[in-house]
């Protein structure tokens, strides 16, 4: 009996810590949207421009570090020239769809896991902006990796 009610109470105690751990966790690392447009210290037209803006930089971002990858590739001697051009014309295609998913995911998906009184604008314009940051560091491992 004894070691039922402890072993409860460790499980509690660690679903607790637990708890803990994650809260602190998102504390530490909002949305990447909500750290460069922080609604609560913008008046609403002023958080939705932030978002726009943020939407047309990490999109920006992730062509220009495409491109980069692509430059990364052309630098490799220890590919032939087929080779390169091959794996460029691969990141290319895998962009695409990746961009394919993420309009997908941000227009149709995201806006209505948020619930009937989200703002929809706005969470398609947030969305946008934190799978364009995950993507520009996808890519950006591509170019250290070889």
């Amino acid at each position: 009996m004894a070691f039922r009610i402890c072993r409860a109470a460790s499980t509690a105690l660690a679903s607790l810590l637990l708890c803990v751990a994650i809260g602190a966790a998102k504390a530490q690392s909002p949305r990447p949207s909500l750290a460069k447009c922080d609604p609560a210290k913008l008046p609403v037209a002023g958080f939705d421009e932030c978002l726009r803006k943020a939407e047309a930089e990490t999109s920006k971002g992730v062509e220009d570090t495409l491109a980069k990858v692509k430059a990364a590739i052309d630098a490799r001697a220890d590919l032939s020239g087929q080779q390169r051009n091959l794996l460029k014309r691969e990141i290319s295609n895998s962009n695409d769809l990746w961009a394919r998913y993420r309009n997908d995911l941000c227009q149709n998906i995201v806006p209505m896991l948020a619930g009937p009184k989200a703002k929809l604008f706005e969470e398609n314009l947030g969305c946008l902006v934190d799978t364009n940051t995950a993507r520009q560091a996808e890519l950006e491992a591509l170019i250290l990796r070889k």
